[in-house]
């Protein structure tokens, strides 16, 4: 599992987002919002449990939401550190055309 993490990391560049947004495939026709998304997929996910285990506070419920919690909070901790790397690769490119244009001298 590590190894597929390392893996977005070495991929968190700006020019990948860039070729992504521009040539990458077309955008889906509906885009909902955070709330529907979620709303969906968990009526789904809801749907599915019930034909193999009525009750509504049950085990099987309760597992999915630590599984489904986990795995949260590991991708909001990747997110943010993709967030720094771009962050830092913006800077090192800001300076490293500020000071091929010569900006980096006092005035």
């Amino acid at each position: 599992m590590m190894d597929y993490i390392e893996k977005i990391f070495k991929r968190a560049k700006l020019c990948n987002i860039v070729d992504n947004i521009l040539y990458g495939p077309e955008p889906e026709k509906e885009c909902l919002d955070y709330e529907e998304r979620m709303n969906e997929a968990y009526k789904k996910y809801s749907g599915t449990v019930a034909k193999y285990d009525p009750k509504c506070n049950s085990e099987l419920y309760d597992a999915a939401n630590a599984l489904t919690e986990v795995i949260s909070e590991v991708y909001m901790e990747i997110g943010f550190q993709a967030g720094v790397l771009f962050m830092q690769e913006i800077y090192y490119n800001s300076e490293k055309h500020r000071k091929a244009t010569g900006d980096d001298q006092i005035k």
